[in-house]
């Protein structure tokens, strides 16, 4: 407990010591607010013999606060909403399936940018981690001739594991140019590194083994992969 104690007071006096260096120098700050459109998939490993995923078009809009440390470099936190389809489908011979999953959730990139004066405005790129997290992830509704089902809550927990992962922790980049008036125009890129499957083997399992197939190994996994294109104001 003393340590615990010890290690915190370190840490504040440390920040307070960071923060009065940096109120010293010619640090400067900008808000800003962005919107765009999203194109995601999901990366599957080649054990998912019978399913793969198809681009799909969402949204996602939110705000950044970008940190100048100097003319040519800043920081950049943004935090961003976001709505992602991502379109399933499963083969087997003559039987396809296909479905669509709607994801809700927030995620926080932190970008190195570094900027370039061009024209009359500023040309500038980014990179950096995101960390983000899931809200609700539903199927539409699942129809195979006269069967139905209602959308399957793929976050909701059976045996402490659910179908999809909620977290995610991946590298994000982004290029854009900002015109004199301060609006952006943007595309990048979002690569997740965390798996996204938690509990789906076993269901896959038992869909696939009705088409006299099944997966591979215990290596299957999935990663978010999500392109954007979007408009942005600097205050």
């Amino acid at each position: 407990m003393k340590r615990n104690i010890i290690a915190i007071v370190a840490t504040a006096l440390m920040g307070m010591t960071a923060f009065s260096a940096v109120a010293q120098t010619n640090v400067s700050l900008d808000y800003g607010v962005k919107a765009g459109l999203n194109l995601s998939s999901m990366i599957l490993s080649d054990d998912f013999n019978v399913l793969e995923t198809e681009v799909k078009p969402g949204a996602d809009f939110g705000g950044f606060m970008r940190i100048n440390l100097h003319e040519n470099f800043a920081i950049q936190p943004e935090l961003e909403f976001y709505y992602r389809g991502t379109g399933i489908k499963a083969e087997a011979g003559p039987v396809s399936l296909e479905n669509k999953i709607n994801q809700w959730g927030m995620q926080i990139p932190v970008y190195a940018l570094g900027k370039v004066e061009l024209g009359k405005g500023q040309f500038y790129g980014g990179v950096g981690p995101y960390f983000g997290v899931g809200f609700s992830a539903k199927t539409d509704d699942i129809e195979f001739g006269i069967f139905k089902k209602d959308p399957i809550d793929l976050y909701e927990e059976y045996n402490d594991k659910s179908a999809l992962q909620r977290w995610d922790v991946g590298i994000a980049c982004q290029l854009g140019y900002e015109f004199a008036n301060g609006i952006q125009i943007n595309a990048g890129y979002k690569y997740g590194f965390i798996n996204q499957v938690d509990d789906l083997k076993s269901t896959v399992n038992d869909v696939a083994s009705k088409f006299g197939t099944s997966l591979k190994d215990d290596s299957y996994k999935a990663n978010a992969s999500v392109f954007t294109i979007g408009m942005g104001y600097r205050f």
